[in-house]
């Protein structure tokens, strides 16, 4: 597991490599596969995702939908490895160790860019036909916003440990979440920010541990500061232009709603918007846009209404088992719901999901709290 968790952290190009390993073990070592909602509705997606292609006539959506397949094998292999709180406390803490490499990256990247004016990723990004951000940090992840919602999640997985471990590990814990912080401002992601005070919300609202509230205060009202700070200054700030950001964000999701109103029912499939958005979004799309900035409206609009109801269907069921956990006392919940929290924070103003890292941190995030329910039930 040690490997598989720093080959997903280091790039988005070598996480490829645990998806394989985790598809191949699924299909073809004995692997227990539990029927809970959370498998029944990835293969629920994975199968409408692969019709409406078919529908579509989207060879590229077809293929795309063999990625749902994947996770699906992922989610059943996190269930296996995560059958305790033990394993599950293992799995986040080789997280953050490997991302406290990608923190310290992150900032040592904009340290270079502002003493020496060069960014270290503008070549390979060039050739991989991605927008090039001088004053924002892509760290380990290939987009600063991918990158603020990894260290955003990463805060409230710090700080679940803070609450949690011993004196000596305490201050390893809390020097991480701080460095956390930082590196996520540096993103300039300000969907991140937001989804950040959703998590640290909820985390709080069911941990309750006022030892440790200076960090969560000092936390909090520095998000909040930076999040509704004005545009003219945040841009000094961050290097991010909120305002043409959001502008271009509501050309976006006026798109994807025409998009929608011509094919309500089935979508344009999982690449449709990539393929058909330039007709519906004009001045606002750009060439590796792959999705709506917004979870529902992205799903909405490449699986319809029918991949948007088994979504929701998803989700309903996972917040129904947090609170049997929490029913329960499972110390993990405050973390497990505030990754959560982020995710859905977030998710207002884009679909980091659809990121190879990100989305394998959504899938195994869910995973475990499925997992975690069965142990509780046995």
């Amino acid at each position: 597991m040690v490997i598989l968790v720093l080959l997903t952290v280091i790039s988005p190009y070598t996480t490829i490599i645990p998806v394989i390993y985790m598809t191949y073990m699924v299909l073809f070592r004995k692997v227990s596969i539990y029927k809970n909602y959370w498998n029944i509705g990835l293969c629920l997606l994975f199968i409408w995702a692969l019709i409406v292609g078919v529908i579509n006539y989207s060879f590229t959506s077809i293929a795309t939908s063999f990625a749902l397949f994947m996770y699906l094998c992922v989610s059943v292999f996190i269930q296996n490895y995560c059958e305790n709180e033990n394993n599950i406390e293992k799995f986040y803490m080789y997280l953050v160790y490997f991302s406290l490499f990608s923190a310290v990256f992150g900032i040592i990247e904009k340290a270079i860019y502002v003493y020496f004016k060069f960014n270290i990723w503008s070549k390979f990004l060039r050739i991989t036909s991605q927008p090039v951000v001088n004053n924002r940090i892509y760290s380990t992840f290939g987009n600063p916003n991918v990158a603020g919602n990894w260290f955003a999640i990463m805060i409230i997985v710090g700080l679940y440990f803070c609450t949690s471990t011993v004196r000596t590990k305490k201050i390893f814990y809390q020097t991480s979440t701080l460095l956390f912080v930082i590196a996520l401002y540096l993103t300039g992601s300000r969907g991140a920010f937001i989804g950040l005070l959703f998590g640290l919300f909820i985390f709080y609202l069911l941990k309750g541990n006022k030892k440790d509230m200076w960090l969560f205060i000092t936390i909090f009202i520095l998000t909040v500061v930076v999040t509704f700070m004005p545009p003219a200054i945040l841009k000094n700030v961050t290097g991010h232009d909120f305002d043409e950001s959001f502008i271009s964000r509501l050309g976006i999701w006026k798109g994807c709603l025409k998009m929608i109103q011509i094919k309500p029912f089935t979508g344009w499939g999982l690449m449709g918007i990539t393929e058909h958005g330039a007709d519906f979004m004009k001045g606002y799309y750009y060439s590796t846009l792959y999705h709506g900035h917004n979870i529902w409206i992205t799903i909405t609009s490449t699986l319809g209404v029918v991949g948007l109801c088994v979504y929701t269907y998803m989700k309903i069921n996972l917040f129904q088992s947090l609170k049997i956990l929490h029913s329960r006392d499972c110390r993990l919940v405050p973390m497990l719901a505030g990754i959560q929290a982020v995710i859905i924070g977030h998710g207002l103003v884009d679909f980091t999901m659809i990121a190879p890292q990100t989305g394998l941190l959504f899938i195994a995030s869910c995973a475990i709290i499925s997992s975690l329910v069965i142990e509780n039930n046995n």
